[in-house]
């Protein structure tokens, strides 16, 4: 299995449909997308994303960020969770946005890779024996210019930008 994350869209459609691009281009089998990926108050954005993220709810996992409304969630007509976690390649993944959990307040039992949005600030460290991930924002970076998104696959974890420049990547044998 491989997975595309990618967080914090905040509406930017353009910016979405890279992040589909990409998600062909890798030839993944699920696009995560870590919270804030609706606008603002803009239902003309949110109706657009929600369309496209509708046509592809089986390749799809959106999990809710502190920007991302009910009426998001009903425009998907699809559940998004607060967290969830995913079992990878033999590893327990946690995933979410960051804004209850993060990599300073990790959940009990994160498992060995936890990944999260929020900050817009993207990283990839291995430490204490876990992977701690966040991929940034392809919408609105912050403490660096780079838009970016993660790849998971059965061997390793990778930080990329969206021109596909690989910033780190750690393998997953390196877990303990």
């Amino acid at each position: 299995m491989k997975y595309i994350f990618v967080s914090d869209i905040h509406g930017n459609f353009e910016q979405l449909e890279k992040c589909i691009d990409i998600f062909y281009k890798e030839e993944a089998n699920k696009l995560v997308l870590l919270g804030d990926t609706s606008a603002y108050m803009d239902d003309d954005a949110n109706n657009l994303i929600a369309d496209k993220l509708r046509d592809m709810k089986r390749s799809v996992i959106v999990i809710r960020g502190n920007c991302d409304t009910s009426d998001f969630e009903e425009k998907l007509q699809f559940e998004i969770f607060d967290m969830d976690k995913l079992y990878i390649s033999g590893k327990f993944v946690t995933i979410t946005h960051g804004h209850y959990y993060n990599c300073y307040n990790l959940p009990y039992d994160c498992g060995d890779i936890f990944i999260q949005g929020h900050t817009h600030i993207p990283m990839l460290i291995k430490q204490n024996n876990k992977i701690l991930a966040n991929p940034g924002s392809v919408s609105k970076p912050r403490g660096c210019d780079l838009r970016c998104y993660i790849v998971l696959d059965n061997e390793k974890i990778v930080l990329k930008t969206l021109e596909g420049s690989v910033i780190k990547e750690i393998e997953l044998k390196e877990l303990i």
